[in-house]
């Protein structure tokens, strides 16, 4: 049988071959204008609801001042006075505190509230009211809570934020029907190991002490805790009693000098909200993916050169990357002028971000990450 010559142009093969090349490149172009016109256009609704969220915060506080300072304040008769007359004082010496303005009568005879640079120390007639359940005492100039309130023995909410308290007694361990504990903007280098003994407390924030940089063993006890805020201090890494923490949903670990995370992280199996942005860290680790709780994740990741893809692609798990913020450098001159130092814009910079993860747990998307680019696109 003779020999079959299968003769073929090649000219026509490859004109063929070009054209599917092109189509291919054509289509891979035009799905990459797609992606990054998809991106750009969540980065730009993200920085668009970021700055939302600022200009609404910025509304409230500029609110809250205006009815701290125009609004009076009455003293029931409790509050540093044995007459039975109702005193009256000004935003100077005492204020409501927040969402405390529904309270009724009644209710505020068991709150004692304490403002002013003025006050260096408590006032010795607080002493016979042991009956009181709050107390709120903000920015004074008080250094030392005194050894007697461990006499306060219904105290539930002890609010000694934005002080200059240096040390917390011993004595708060024998608070025990205690639930908020709020020693945030002080100077606390440590806490007191008799805080374990607190059983009932539900909310600790020791945030920005600045100096603050562990907890005794024996806070493994606060079972019953279900918020932590650490944030704004010199934690090098997770202290072992708060992993011992089984009742905790929301921890903030921002603001510290974090490099990594503990591998037994997830023994926090209640474990909701982790705030660790502001660290020094550069991998997560792949235990966050066994956290099953966990639902908001919120990290600065300029530094961050590894991390688990499923952290990217949990549906649970809304993952946040807060890279360079623009934000920090949007001048707004009615705020600079409210805020009168460091503190005070630290606290509205820590609540504004507050009501923006608010804001996102509500969303049923949330973009894995966020630059800089948003910042001309905003512009």
């Amino acid at each position: 049988m003779a020999p079959v010559i299968v003769s073929v142009n090649l000219t026509t093969l490859r004109a063929k071959w070009e054209g599917r090349i092109k189509k291919h490149k054509d289509r891979q172009k035009r799905e990459r204008e797609r992606q990054e016109k998809s991106a750009l256009a969540r980065i730009n609704e993200e920085w668009t609801l970021l700055i939302e969220c600022r200009k609404r915060a910025i509304r409230n506080y500029c609110a809250l001042r205006t009815d701290l300072v125009n609004g009076e304040v009455r003293v029931g008769p409790n509050h540093l006075s044995s007459s039975r007359t109702t005193q009256q004082v000004g935003y100077g010496n005492f204020i409501l505190p927040k969402q405390k303005n529904d309270i009724t009568i009644e209710e505020k005879s068991f709150i004692f509230e304490l403002s002013g640079l003025q006050w260096q120390e408590l006032p010795d007639s607080l002493r016979d009211l042991t009956y009181l359940r709050e107390w709120h005492i903000q920015k004074t100039s008080i250094q030392v809570i005194p050894a007697f309130i461990e006499m306060f023995q219904d105290l539930i909410v002890l609010d000694l934020s934005r002080n200059c308290i240096e040390e917390l007694p011993a004595a708060i361990g024998k608070l025990t029907k205690l639930k908020e504990l709020n020693v945030s903007f002080n100077k606390l280098t440590s806490v007191p190991p008799d805080l374990g003994n607190c059983e009932n407390l539900e909310k600790l924030n020791v945030s920005n002490n600045m100096e603050l940089s562990g907890l005794p063993f024996e806070l493994r006890d606060l079972q019953n805790l279900t918020l932590l805020d650490l944030s704004s201090n010199q934690f090098p890494s997770i202290p072992i009693c708060v992993l011992r923490m089984s009742a905790l949903e929301c921890l903030d670990l921002s603001g510290n000098k974090l490099k990594d995370l503990p591998q037994d992280l997830d023994r926090l199996d209640n474990l909701q909200t982790l705030f660790l942005q502001k660290n020094k860290m550069t991998y997560l680790p792949q235990i966050l993916c066994k956290m099953v709780n966990l639902r908001m994740l919120v990290v600065s990741g300029d530094d961050i050169t590894s991390l688990p893809s499923s952290l990217l692609t949990d549906p649970n798990l809304k993952y946040v990357d807060l890279r360079e913020t623009p934000l920090d450098s949007i001048e707004d001159e009615m705020l600079a002028e409210l805020l009168g130092d460091d503190d005070d814009r630290e606290q509205f910079e820590k609540e504004f971000m507050q009501m923006y993860f608010e804001d996102l747990k509500v969303r049923d998307l949330t973009p894995s990450y966020t630059t800089k680019v948003s910042l001309s696109l905003q512009l």
